[in-house]
């Protein structure tokens, strides 16, 4: 028996078992659906409307959808669109593969009907979602075992391969849309991804015609999901500049012509409910490809892919240590890689708003495995050095180490059962998904070097602005102007405005020198500067001009400068009370920004009242507001 394969079976049938297991039907499994309000059965939120533009288009046999909206919920209250239609902007590909799916969910309801199960035809039944959201599953261990065919193929062991598909199987965000929110379009990314790269790996000494076709096929297949997938072109093109021939280059260009002919039931989708099938109905602004935030991306807290899921910075390294015989892979899978990181990082919203981890990124799960595989067969051939250490040993070892991630991510998909909601804001706490065996030790590490899996983001955000590395995990991805996704686009984007009220408790991990405690007054909460500058940190997500506005009120100084970044942006004399001081920034640099407030210090006479303060007192600060400035309406 190879026990490599039981052991990956298994792991699949744990997945399968999640899935199964996974009874949201949004807490309220016994009212109709279908009743004119969001009832969840298993799709929710993004999966909710996708499964909407499937039932339109299995049962209704259209794309309007209107009367999918208004009969089974419609949350956010979607836009109508230039044709007078109610949008749902999301591609159409998933849609098109649960289709046939929900038409033999619908016939084994008329079998089922007959012998009296009651299962109601509308389409949107727990009968009907259960059979259509299997897919998932089967997408997600898919794409894992084809990432664990190509890593045999190329150069790894049986158990390398296999504890590489484990270990991103359980320990990636996969896991989540593979069985608690199998509803997104995640896991059939993944796979439709894995299937294209594997073709091209395992085919890449072919020039054939019927080769260029196939992979024209699937990367078409892969866009009609995501559109962002038609990037995975990428590894054509590295292979076309590799081979320097004239078929090669002839055989990229059938493969970017097959996959463009793929596109038009997505572009025939555009036009019929956007009227528009040449711009991306999110919006010209939803994504900047001129401001990537791949820092944020990355090591973030708030769903940072290396910071969420360390397995995933295991897999990536590993793409570094492929063999030389498989160089031209290696290369082609880790520029899918940066491809990809780069363009998620120019998305509004990076972090992906209510999502376990980057869930955008399970398009690299194939090259994660591979990765990992590779990683692990370097270790295999660094440990074989050591003959008299029996080889079950350093298995327990691997396992050992593995097993703490793969629990944590286990944990953290826990947490999210049941129709629980994937985290939105930023969630600094270090530990809570670490077995609790480890979560000392883990404590003791993150308070001596941070995350070790930020390194080096917060190390150089730490270094940069004089704050201790911790600090990365309480700012970075926490934002004061953060329009919603229907503000992106059009005239509303330059009206937007943020607040912060600088006397919170809040705002004290964005405070980094020479501030005093929150004091009250019956019109405002602030601080007093307490030296001669006082520095506030300001992260900015928007790449577009702004007009940042303070409250200040003299205390023994009358007069402030403002600094942004170091340059002076604002003086003032300030009269008795509270005024505004505003500066525009017609070219907002994106990140972590510094506001600092230069003020001559001096004695107070309130300082006698303030015995937690230390005199001398500068400038009392309370709200800023930031504002997209109305020129950022033109760029």
């Amino acid at each position: 028996m190879r026990w490599d394969r039981v052991l990956v079976l298994t792991t699949c049938v744990v997945v399968l078992a999640m899935y199964l297991f996974n009874q949201d039907m949004g807490r309220d499994p016994y009212s109709p659906r279908g009743e004119g309000r969001y009832r969840p059965v298993l799709a929710r939120g993004d999966g909710h409307m996708l499964y909407l533009m499937a039932r339109s288009t299995a049962l209704d046999l259209d794309w309007s959808f209107d009367n999918d909206l208004a009969r089974f919920g419609d949350p956010w209250n979607e836009p109508r669109t230039a044709t007078g239609r109610k949008a749902i902007i999301h591609p159409i590909g998933v849609a098109l593969v649960w289709t046939p799916l929900i038409w033999i969910a619908q016939g084994g309801a008329v079998v089922a009907n007959l012998f009296g199960a009651g299962i109601q035809m509308h389409g949107y039944t727990l009968w009907h979602q259960r059979f259509v959201f299997l897919s998932s599953v089967l997408f997600a261990c898919g794409a894992v075992l084809l990432g664990r065919k190509l890593a045999l193929r190329l150069f790894a062991g049986p158990w390398s391969s296999a504890y590489a598909a484990v270990a991103i199987l359980l320990g990636t965000s996969l896991t989540y849309y593979a069985t608690f929110m199998p509803s997104y379009s995640h896991a059939a990314d993944a796979f439709a991804c894995a299937a294209f790269l594997a073709y091209w790996a395992l085919t890449i000494r072919r020039t054939d015609t019927r080769r260029w076709i196939v992979l024209g096929l699937l990367l078409g297949a892969a866009a009609l999901i995501r559109t962002q997938e038609l990037a995975m072109g990428i590894v054509i093109a590295i292979e076309v500049v590799a081979e320097r021939k004239l078929r090669a280059l002839i055989g990229g260009t059938i493969v970017l012509a097959v996959a463009l002919v793929l596109l038009i039931p997505q572009a025939i989708e555009w036009q019929v409910v956007f009227g528009n099938f040449t711009e991306l109905p999110q919006g010209a602004r939803y994504t900047r490809f001129e401001a990537p935030m791949i820092g944020e991306l990355l090591f973030s807290h708030r769903n940072g892919w290396f910071a969420t899921t360390p397995l995933a910075y295991a897999g990536v390294i590993g793409l570094c240590m492929l063999p030389r015989n498989a160089r031209l892979v290696a290369i082609g899978l880790g520029a899918t890689v940066i491809m990809q990181v780069y363009l998620n990082s120019t998305i509004l919203d990076w972090w992906g708003g209510a999502a376990f981890g980057q869930r955008r990124l399970c398009s690299v799960t194939l090259p994660l495995v591979v990765g990992m595989a590779a990683l692990l067969w370097r270790a295999g051939r660094l440990v074989a050095r050591w003959p008299r250490i029996p080889r079950l040993a350093w298995h327990v070892v691997l396992v050992l180490a593995a097993l703490p991630f793969v629990i944590a991510n286990l944990n953290h998909v826990g947490r999210l059962a049941h129709g629980a909601g994937a985290d939105t804001e930023l969630d600094a706490d270090c530990c809570r998904n670490v077995p609790p065996p480890l979560r000392g030790p883990a404590r003791a590490i993150y308070a001596a070097i941070g995350n070790p899996f930020e390194l080096p983001a917060n190390a150089l955000f730490a270094l940069r602005h004089g704050v201790e590395i911790q600090r990365w995990d309480r700012t970075v991805g926490n934002y004061p102007l953060a329009p919603a996704m229907a503000e992106v686009d059009g005239d509303r984007l330059y009206a937007q405005r943020g607040m912060w009220h600088i006397g919170s408790p809040n705002v004290e991990p964005f405070l980094v020198e020479g501030w005093s405690i929150p004091l009250r007054t019956p019109r405002m909460t602030f601080r007093y500067t307490l030296a001669p500058s006082a520095v506030l940190l300001v992260p900015n997500l928007l790449p577009y001009g702004q007009r940042v506005t303070v409250w200040l009120a003299p205390a023994g100084s009358a007069h402030v400068t403002l600094r942004w970044n170091g340059t002076r942006v604002a003086d003032a004399i300030l009269p008795a009370g509270w005024s505004q001081v505003s500066f525009d920034l017609p070219h907002m640099e994106l990140h972590t920004n510094e506001l600092a407030f230069d003020a001559e210090p001096a004695a107070m006479p309130l300082a006698s009242q303030l015995p937690n303060l230390l005199a001398p007192i500068g400038v009392a600060v309370g709200d800023l507001e930031v504002a997209v400035l109305a020129a950022a309406q033109q760029q």
